[in-house]
């Protein structure tokens, strides 16, 4: 079976149009087309879309169809929507995983045995890569490893090493295992997150049901794996008084 896992690479809060033009041009070396930007530049960048494109034309050598095409979302969820799964990437460097980690040269294998799907791959703004918050989206961080003493990569750098591993072991034209269920939508698990969020204020004070408790929250959702039966079950048992 051909294309058994289908990439959508997703850049969060990216803030220059040269590295987005980068990140494009490494996905065409390898095989890559669909592209996603989340809370991109501000709102006068967003309002001048020509701008920015025009801007990582400069960049996007031989790749202007994926600059074209790329599409500019506000949220996470949104930009996932018609994903099944959703990996981030990080150096792990700054901070504690609180989701399961993948080794870079694992990552093939991973999305291999839970095809056929389309995956989603996040990565985070030049300067901070992806926050505990964003991260929560995510069933599983790639660990991209870098020396400690230079732990960042620059943005487009990234896209090509991750979009070199994944070509290099075949994942976007090899044949799948078998498909594996990955739970619910990202925009469904949302809905539920500020569901649940609302009636913790609602029934137990404003202390609850904030950011923290929200980030809590949805990763428990995204690892339980909900059947639809089970999200259909848990909704209406959010929706009674």
């Amino acid at each position: 079976m051909k294309n058994a896992v289908r990439l959508k690479i997703i850049l969060v809060r990216p803030r220059n149009p040269d590295n987005i033009g980068a990140a494009a041009r490494a996905m065409a070396n390898f095989g890559l087309a669909e592209l996603a930007l989340v809370n991109a530049f501000d709102s006068d960048w967003r309002e001048a879309e020509h701008i920015w494109r025009s801007e990582a034309s400069v960049s996007a050598i031989g790749s202007m169809e994926i600059i074209d095409s790329a599409r500019l979302f506000g949220t996470i969820p949104e930009a996932a929507a018609d994903c099944q799964l959703l990996l981030g990437t990080s150096s792990l460097h700054r901070m504690n995983p609180e989701r399961d980690v993948i080794l870079l040269s694992k990552t093939a294998e991973y999305l291999a045995a839970r095809g056929p799907l389309r995956a989603g791959i996040l990565f985070g703004a030049e300067k901070t890569g992806l926050t505990k918050e964003e991260l929560s989206f995510c069933q599983a961080i790639i660990n991209v490893p870098t020396l400690k003493n230079q732990p960042s990569m620059n943005l487009g750098q990234a896209v090509a090493v991750v979009a070199y591993e994944l070509a290099a072991r075949g994942i976007a034209a090899g044949p799948s295992a078998g498909r594996a269920y990955a739970g619910a939508a990202p925009m469904e698990i949302e809905r539920m997150v500020r569901q649940i969020c609302e009636k913790l204020k609602k029934e137990t004070g404003p202390h609850w049901g904030g950011e923290a408790q929200a980030r809590e929250i949805r990763r428990g959702l995204v690892d339980a794996r909900l059947t639809k039966g089970a999200m259909n079950a848990l909704k209406r048992l959010i929706a009674e008084k």
